[in-house]
């Protein structure tokens, strides 16, 4: 049975949106066309889907991902709907068996929405041996009774994943809860026309064979955080045949911490007078050379510029190990300078930015950048000078930190707005819309050798993601409102809009 899709919108990962027609039979692309001359294909076994008004472009990559992150935000009982601190014990307690021990996990409840932080000592009312934990919806507290802060080792505010991953990885161990929650994960990304990820994972991918029915292609990178990355490890998982879709991508390291909260190495000095901190690059640098000898490529994190131009020197110098078509690559990309993108142009090295980035601040009054250091405004999220000096840029979303949104890529990183207010933050430093389409399609693939998808042509898979309308247009709120109307993978349709 063929299929012809006709929109007066096709993006086809590579040029500007055009009218046309795109036939497919199967899981391939058989003809595309600027034009609706597809009359000489049409018999009783073709159908034509007329979605003339529609966006039709390649399926999405998201270039970061956490689905353990995302496991520990929706593991156990949903307190989302809870409006107080008392009401969400209430629906702990109902759960509790008095005779056993085993953890209890609950997620989704707000600090806005209860007025407040709760404390330890109402958990210890429940008189319950085993540990709880509560995440909150914004991750930036979670509400323990004695026995999961002694289990897991971390305290109420320490909520990034590397803090959580006792906890985390206690979560990966539980294969019903790992199932339940990763088809809701699956479908969650379908639905955002994602059909391909590069899935971070901490020390070993082992619950990656648990899963078992799977649409997501997975490209995974290991990341110390418990235990140094064991070598025979990594070519075992180079080797070894993982259940269909899963493939072993390189190692993860970070660099520096968080400008944000004056943890990441700048060049200059934040406004408060202190400096960034103590890098030891000789030691990052051993491990990249390290890996890249064994032609594993890295993936360095760093969010300010010192840490970022230090990184790019690394990769350059030692990425020119890497065998042709693997690439070394840098993600956040919080603060970039013309000395840096020139290291990474050189030494090929693939930018991995999260476009919604400017979500985090609710608005430019709200916004830290101007004002956290010195004379570094310019710096922040200046993807112009990427474009300029010819690197290619991928997108991610650091999910959970996000979930992929096209349309809100789009208006936070081309159009450059806040959530908030009319202000924006330098739209001359950021991408066009057709670049950023690139960085989450043709870019996105091919930085990690997926060849067969990210553009639409003649003999590559008829992999869509299909919006309500065109998202090249100029209205930023026209932009904004557009939805995923159906996702396409291999052929198949994998998710419709009811």
């Amino acid at each position: 049975m063929r299929k012809i899709l006709r929109s007066n919108y096709i993006f086809d990962g590579e040029n500007s949106p055009f009218k046309g027609y795109i036939a497919f039979s199967g899981e391939k692309i058989e003809e595309i066309k600027k034009d609706w001359s597809y009359q000489h294909l049409l018999d009783d076994q073709t159908t034509v889907l007329e979605y003339d008004d529609y966006f039709i472009m390649p399926g999405l990559h998201d270039n970061h991902v956490f689905f353990s992150g995302y496991l520990s935000m929706h593991a156990g009982i949903d307190l989302a709907e809870t409006s107080s601190e008392l009401e969400a014990l209430q629906k702990i307690k109902d759960v509790l068996d008095p005779k056993k021990t085993e953890p209890i996990y609950a997620y989704g409840w707000s600090p806005q929405v209860w007025g407040g932080l709760p404390t330890q000592d109402l958990l210890e009312q429940l008189d319950y041996q085993g540990p709880i934990t509560a995440i909150a919806c914004d991750r930036s507290y979670c509400w323990m009774n004695r026995q999961a802060k002694e289990r897991y080792g971390f305290n109420e505010i320490e909520t990034s994943a590397e803090s959580r991953f006792r906890l985390i990885k206690e979560m990966l161990c539980n294969q019903e809860l790992v199932q339940k929650v990763y088809q809701e994960f699956e479908q969650l990304l379908l639905s955002r026309g994602v059909v391909s990820i590069k899935e971070i994972v901490f020390d070993d991918a082992e619950f990656l064979k648990q899963i078992e029915a799977r649409k997501l292609a997975t490209h995974f990178y290991l990341q110390s955080v418990e235990k140094p990355i064991d070598v025979r490890l990594v070519e075992q998982y180079k080797e070894e045949p993982f259940r269909a879709k899963i493939t072993f991508g390189g190692i993860k390291i970070m660099v520096d911490g968080v400008v944000a909260d004056e943890t990441g190495d700048i060049l200059g000095t934040y406004s408060s007078g202190k400096k960034g901190p103590e890098i030891d690059y000789q030691v990052i640098a051993d491990e990249v050379e390290r890996w890249n000898k064994l032609a594993v490529p890295c993936c360095l994190t760093t969010e300010g510029d010192q840490a970022g131009l230090e990184a790019a020197k690394i990769l350059n110098y030692y990425g020119k190990r890497l065998p042709s078509g693997v690439y070394n690559s840098i993600s956040d990309l919080e603060m970039i300078t013309k000395e840096m993108v020139r290291e990474m142009a050189e030494g090929k090295i693939i930018a991995e930015i999260y476009p919604q980035i400017l979500g985090l601040n609710s608005s430019y009054q709200e916004a830290y950048m101007p004002e956290v250091i010195r004379n570094e405004k310019k710096a922040f999220f200046n993807y112009q000078l990427l474009r300029e000096a010819g690197v290619s840029i991928t997108s991610g979303t650091d999910l959970p930190l996000f979930i992929t949104n096209l349309p809100e890529s789009i208006v936070r990183a081309c159009f450059r707005r806040f959530p908030h207010g009319n202000e924006t933050w330098q739209p001359e430093n950021g991408l066009t819309i057709i670049e950023l389409l690139q960085s989450f399609t043709k870019n996105g693939f091919a930085a990690n050798g997926k060849e067969s998808y990210g553009v639409l042509q003649v003999g590559k898979s008829a992999t869509f993601a299909i919006f309500d309308r065109d998202l090249t247009q100029t209205v930023c709120e026209e932009v904004a409102d557009s939805r995923t109307i159906m996702t396409y993978l291999d052929g198949v349709k994998v998710y419709e809009k009811v």
